[in-house]
């Protein structure tokens, strides 16, 4: 198989689980695409072109550190598996890519090479959270990760009580879970890597599919770690009225109902755009990726989590409108929107709750 003219030798499996000997997944492309280019716009932001040693801690068949390979100086690419190690080295050759081969637990490997490495990806079956301590140990002063989970449905409220128990946080399932259960991983990281006086700041981070994706600039720096605590909070949430904000509240400002709570979990932005407008700039613009991270990049500066319109419209019983005569009558009343990656049917805006029902009710008229 070939991935963006990189040979790759494994058996593809849409859905590969942890007892494949050597996967590749394909419908991780956009995943891989925009790690690669996020890896290559640090690279150059943080000056290191001349010296950028890079890790792949769990490499599987290798294709993620292959596509990292056209900017590492020194790469390492890590899997326990024997199986894998060898496609691993028969991928390096067909692709003429220097790089050394390990054969350890992740954990191992990682706390072997204390801040040392520029750029980590931790990409595991499951959740990241038991690779955060020795990715921290091993992240230089300068240093850029990216960490995948496919244990979605603890973060987005399906299962409170092992979200509490995993991540320290309780969640709420309702229509913008995803937004929460990313919101939960993001304060995660940073309290996992503030612990080593390192400041995990938020880059490029999202769901897509089976899976959440959260990616973010390294800097050992106690002062810059107290200040972005402030991003670590509480989110207020009314079933009934479906207001939301980033305080703890009893009851709902609006109509008086009581309010869910979810956290703590982290109310900053989870796109910085200034980062995401040069990764525009670097990738080819008929890659699938290009689109999504448009998206992104269109919904980086409005805080407020996404708002569902049939859910609004349901709330008011009335149907839905299309998305884009929606956001274009909240543009007119001069709020800032846009379509959200979490959902087709989500857009993103700071409006306050009553407009936007006053919206949906012209639109129906």
């Amino acid at each position: 198989m070939e991935e963006r003219g990189l040979k790759v030798f494994a058996p593809e499996e849409e859905e590969p689980d942890k007892d494949s000997e050597v996967f590749f997944n394909d419908k991780m492309l956009n995943n891989r695409d925009l790690s690669q280019i996020a890896a290559k716009v640090f690279r150059k932001k943080a000056g290191l072109e001349k010296e950028f040693r890079v890790a792949d801690a769990l490499a599987a068949s290798g294709i993620r550190g292959f596509r990292y390979g056209e900017y590492a100086t020194d790469l390492h690419l890590n899997d326990v598996n024997p199986e894998a190690a060898e496609a691993i080295r028969k991928g390096l050759e067909e692709n003429n890519i220097e790089a050394e081969v390990h054969e350890e637990d992740a954990n191992v490997f990682l706390s072997e090479y204390g801040n040392y490495f520029h750029f980590i990806d931790v990409d595991p079956f499951g959740s990241f959270t038991k690779f955060l301590d020795s990715t921290a140990r091993a992240a230089n002063h300068t240093s850029f990760v990216g960490l995948t989970s496919t244990d979605n449905a603890a973060p987005a409220g399906s299962y409170p009580t092992v979200c509490e128990r995993r991540y320290g946080s309780k969640p709420i399932k309702n229509d913008f879970m995803h937004e929460i259960g990313l919101r939960i991983y993001i304060k995660e990281v940073f309290q996992n890597f503030a612990r080593f006086d390192k400041c995990f700041d938020p880059k490029v981070c999202f769901h897509e599919r089976h899976y959440t994706r959260v990616m973010g600039r390294v800097t050992e720096s106690k002062k810059r770690t107290n200040k972005a605590l402030e991003n670590i909070g509480y989110l207020s949430y009314c079933k009934n009225c479906l207001w939301r904000k980033f305080e703890r509240v009893d009851k709902c400002p609006e109509c008086g109902e009581e309010v869910e709570i979810a956290g703590p979990l982290w109310t900053g932005k989870f796109v910085d755009q200034r980062f995401t407008s040069e990764m525009l700039n670097e990738m080819p613009e008929d890659w699938e990726a290009y689109e999504f991270l448009e998206r992104l990049d269109a919904e980086a500066e409005i805080i407020t989590p996404y708002y569902d319109i049939h859910a609004l419209a349901s709330n008011l019983g009335q149907s839905s409108p299309k998305r884009e005569e929606f956001i274009e009558a909240l543009r007119e009343k001069g709020y800032p929107v846009a379509r959200t990656h979490f959902s087709p049917t989500g857009v993103k805006t700071d409006a306050p709750i009553e407009d936007l029902k006053e919206v949906l009710r012209d639109l129906k008229a």
